[in-house]
This record gives structure tokens, C-alpha cells and sequence, in this order.
């Protein structure tokens, strides 16, 4: 079974809930998965989609795709790994805070041992239990790192 994009399941959900629940996700914090693993990717949009709180702002594949989906959607949170092809998530989060400076950022690596200087939070890949809470825990909490 093929999964729903995720972009998608916000759709679904509005239209089965009708103006209440499409108020109701306006308030919600906008997530950004960035992830150059599609498994990866594909798991945590599931993740966020399953836990309601959140809405799924998009999906990158690389950094670049990331920092360019950034400017559109204005997320308050983005999902960041490390390494990934043509922008690395430091790149990447460099162009998003000079552009995005209200969005946070979780860097998001199973190659990093220590949280990085352009992350305001780190989680290990193999730590996915703590995605959501720390994902709440920066969205109601002001940026603490300077653009």
C-alpha cells in the first residue's frame, strides 16, 4: 500500500471536517521535514500526520529544496539532517534563519554526536520517540539562537 503525501492528509482531514477543523489547522505549528532518505521522510510526515497537532508544511529531499520550500511556507518548525546533497543542513539552515527568522530549527542526524551550532534543538535518527515532544517544546518557546 502506497503511503498518502502528506501534504495530502490535511486536505483529507479539512474536507471531511468542514470549516471547524480548517480553522482548527490554521493554529496548528507548520513542520518541514527535510531529509535526503525517503523512508525517513516518509516516516516522520506520517509521524506528525498521525499526531494531529501539527500541519505538514512539506517535504525536501535536499538542503536546497528546503531552504527555497522555506520561503514560501514560513515554517515555524523545519526538521533538518546534517548530511544531504547539494546543501548540507548547515547550509541550508544558514539561508533559512537570514530569511525565516522566527522558524526553528532540529537538527536531525545519525552521523552528528553533539547538537550543532545552527540547531536550536538535536535529536539522534535512532531517538524518534522525542520528535514530537521537542517539536512542541520549540513551538511554544521564543527562537533562542539569533538569526
Amino acid at each position: 500500500m502506497k503511503p498518502i503525501p502528506p501534504i495530502y492528509v490535511d486536505v483529507l482531514i479539512a474536507q471531511r471536517g468542514g470549516s471547524d477543523v480548517i480553522r482548527d489547522m490554521a493554529r496548528r505549528p507548520v513542520v518541514l521535514i527535510a531529509d535526503d532518505d525517503f523512508q525517513m521522510r516518509n516516516f516522520l510526515a506520517n509521524l506528525f500526520a498521525m499526531d494531529g497537532g501539527f500541519r505538514i508544511g512539506g517535504v525536501a529531499q535536499d538542503g536546497f529544496e528546503a531552504a527555497m520550500l522555506s520561503i514560501d511556507l514560513q515554517p515555524d518548525v523545519v526538521i533538518m539532517d546534517f548530511y544531504m546533497p547539494r546543501w548540507d543542513g548547515a547550509r541550508a539552515a544558514k539561508f533559512i534563519r537570514e530569511r525565516c527568522p522566527n522558524t526553528k530549527i532540529i537538527a536531525y542526524s545519525a552521523i552528528l554526536t553533539e547538537p550543532p551550532e545552527w540547531g536550536d534543538d538535536f535529536l539522534l535518527k535512532n531517538i524518534t520517540n522525542e520528535v514530537i515532544p521537542k517539536t512542541l517544546r520549540l513551538c511554544s518557546k521564543p527562537l533562542a539562537k539569533g538569526a
